[in-house]
């Protein structure tokens, strides 16, 4: 029994690290509620308890996830070879999330849905534009705990490699956002997403947060497709980026074949768009993340 459970003087030490690494995330999360007040420029305290505001909650939510995500990468791995660089590496990739955070909140909002914006309708109380906003939130999260476990490094190089990472997926995100906007404008004539996102069209929004979640897990198996070498790191980055390119279009071409076979019969034209049925909205997004997950089995 003894043998079990005794410790020697490596294991003492890493047990030692996972509680700092534990310690600093938790403190990170936790900070996550003052940057999402700041971002939609409100009290978050007050949002949550005072105006029950549950689209607020929803968008925190996401936030929190896609930070522990994001973390998950960067804990990952060897130890440190003291405890303040442990410290110092996790709080350094744990710092960078949340900007990369809010930074990609502040593009989504400025640059892709300018009609709507949704941190304003997020403060009204919104549930369609928190589904928008959860989902490029979720969407950073999963794509950058793939990188930081693609980098395996603590470095300077390693942080570039990061902020790398999320420009080319925010592009991505952002096609794959104008791609919805263009399908849902063919579909219904004279309507647009943004406008029915803006009414709090929620079954439009389920089916766009599994599409964005769908496409962010397939870009996950890019890291398991392109090796990362510091000698070779400008064309790995051009590898990786092409790679997900790709993977962007399979997914969303597999997703459009499944959904045809299992909604077979459904007019989902009428029934998503048109009557708000968020059972079969739920069914769409289902499939974008299976097809997703898929892809980060066969190839992360």
């Amino acid at each position: 029994m003894s043998e079990l459970i005794g410790f020697d003087s490596v294991d003492l030490y890493i047990y030692q690290i996972l509680a700092i690494d534990l310690v600093i995330a938790v403190a990170m999360i936790s900070g996550l509620r003052f940057i999402t007040g700041l971002v939609a420029n409100v009290d978050s305290a007050e949002e949550l308890a005072s105006r029950d505001n549950f689209a607020f909650g929803v968008a925190m939510a996401a936030g929190i996830v896609a930070l522990a995500l994001m973390l998950t990468g960067a804990i990952s791995g060897d130890p440190a070879v003291s405890y303040v660089k442990e410290a110092a590496n996790v709080a350094m990739y744990g710092v960078l999330g949340l900007v990369l955070i809010k930074t990609g909140r502040l593009i989504q909002d400025k640059l892709i849905f300018r009609e709507l914006p949704v941190q304003a309708r997020i403060r009204d109380g919104n549930l369609a534009a928190a589904l928008v906003d959860a989902a490029n939130t979720l969407a950073i999260g999963l794509t950058l705990r793939a990188v930081m476990l693609w980098v395996e490094s603590d470095s300077v190089n390693g942080l570039l490699v990061v902020v790398a990472a999320f420009v080319a997926t925010q592009l991505l995100l952002g096609l794959v956002s104008y791609y919805r906007m263009a399908v849902f404008a063919r579909r219904n004539p004279g309507a647009t997403l943004q406008g029915a996102l803006a009414d709090g069209h929620v079954a439009v929004a389920i089916r766009f947060l599994g599409h964005m979640v769908g496409v962010a897990l397939a870009l996950t198996a890019a890291s398991g497709v392109v090796s990362y070498t510091m000698d070779t790191l400008a064309l790995a980055l051009l590898l990786w980026f092409a790679v997900t390119v790709l993977f962007t279009v399979l997914v969303s071409l597999f997703a459009i074949i499944a959904r045809n076979i299992i909604l077979m019969g459904i007019n989902v034209v009428e029934e998503v768009d048109q009557q708000h049925n968020i059972g079969v909205a739920a069914i769409e997004a289902a499939v974008y993340i299976a097809v997703g997950l898929f892809f980060a089995a066969l190839f992360a």
